[in-house]
């Protein structure tokens, strides 16, 4: 008896080792005297960068180990330079995170020129935005509309043919029949922005932090007049991101314009189709190659980080609008389901792959 109430104690006793450690979990990989990099595939200035530096200062402390937090930036080819380069060559310490806007819709219209799998990204978490398109006073329209009746050309600005962002509004003037030639080869929405102010363009369009942050002082002092929004999914319906409640949607446009069997014509299906390819704005992406340790501590970082009450009055004090944010699983599990929202009309995507081979 003496001897089977030992055991039993021991066991016991290791039972409560056991599960006193499980309630502390997993153990966190410290990141201690190292300089983590925010990689932004886009120059100095725009929407994604711009949202970057404003959360920077935050990230590290929520990091174990506090390390060094920096921005990277490195442009091209309307960010799939940097979507590239990360998946395939940054290191795999875990000390290069990507922050992509664009890789979802890269990887469905530019598949000549990704090196990556999209279902093999690792999110460790992402923003909601709408974005919205802005043209200048010169063109003496006041609302979308309005672009029904405008007889001047527009001159549309994006980065490159292939930005999902342009698409929208390029459909938009297609289904209206409007004029207008697209520029590209911008680096940012801050080249955009100049470029109106240039006179160069009289057209573009913006991430809502880029908004905020950057394009309502132009608003204010009455260069630019807003438009159009491509507004965020509720329910499974395309609505007024709450943070524009002024700003229609491009939808609400063009029905009002062309009446609801509009929705059956396959252009606006495409443009319908892009508010749901864009459920995740804007995510930070380790690549595969990372060890799972590594990820599960930097999700579990970034979970905190977007979760700190100081971040986020602090966005909102220097963006404009309260941010609205993914955890890992949330964004991993809407980039599991763009399989299904692209199958579901093929017609629709060909368009908008025929889109990104010809303005």
């Amino acid at each position: 008896m003496k001897r089977f109430s030992l055991t039993s104690a021991t066991i016991v006793a290791a039972m409560l080792i056991v599960l006193g450690t499980a309630t502390k979990g997993p153990a966190e990989v410290s990141f201690k005297g190292e300089t983590v990099a925010i990689l932004i595939p886009y120059s100095v200035g725009g929407a994604a960068d711009i949202m970057a530096r404003q959360m920077l200062p935050f990230i590290g402390k929520q990091i174990p180990g506090n390390p060094t937090t920096i921005i990277k930036n490195m442009p091209g080819g309307g960010g799939i330079v940097g979507e590239n380069w990360v998946y395939n060559s940054a290191p795999a310490d875990g000390t290069v995170i990507g922050q992509f806007s664009t890789s979802v819709t890269d990887s469905i219209f530019k598949p000549n020129k990704v090196k990556f799998e999209l279902s093999k990204l690792r999110w460790l978490g992402g923003v909601r935005e709408t974005t919205v398109t802005f043209v200048s006073k010169e063109l003496g329209i006041t609302k979308g509309t309005e672009l029904a009746g405008l007889k001047k050309k527009l001159f549309f600005g994006t980065t490159s043919i292939q930005s999902p962002r342009s698409m929208i509004p390029r459909l938009l003037m297609k289904i209206l029949d409007k004029d207008h030639k697209l520029v590209t080869g911008y680096g940012s929405s801050g080249d955009m922005r100049a470029a109106i102010r240039r006179g160069e363009l009289n057209m573009t369009n913006d991430s809502q932090s880029g908004y905020f942050a950057a394009v309502l002082p132009m608003v204010e002092e009455g260069a630019v007049v807003p438009i159009a929004q491509e507004g965020t999914v509720q329910d499974g319906k395309i609505v007024r991101d709450p943070r524009l409640p002024n700003v229609p949607t491009y939808y609400e446009i063009v029905l009002e314009l062309k009446g609801e069997s509009i929705r059956k014509d396959p252009n606006y299906r495409a443009m319908e189709l892009l508010a749901y390819l864009g459920g995740v704005r804007r995510g930070w992406v380790y690549a595969p190659r990372v060890p799972k340790k590594v990820f599960n501590t930097m999700a579990a970082s970034f979970d905190r980080f977007l979760k700190d009450p100081a971040m986020i009055a602090h966005f909102k004090k220097a963006i404009g609008f309260q941010l609205v944010s993914l955890n890992a699983a949330a964004a991993q599990g809407i980039i599991d389901k763009v399989v299904e929202v692209q199958r579901r009309d093929p017609e629709a995507i060909e368009i908008l792959k025929a889109m990104a081979q010809k303005p």
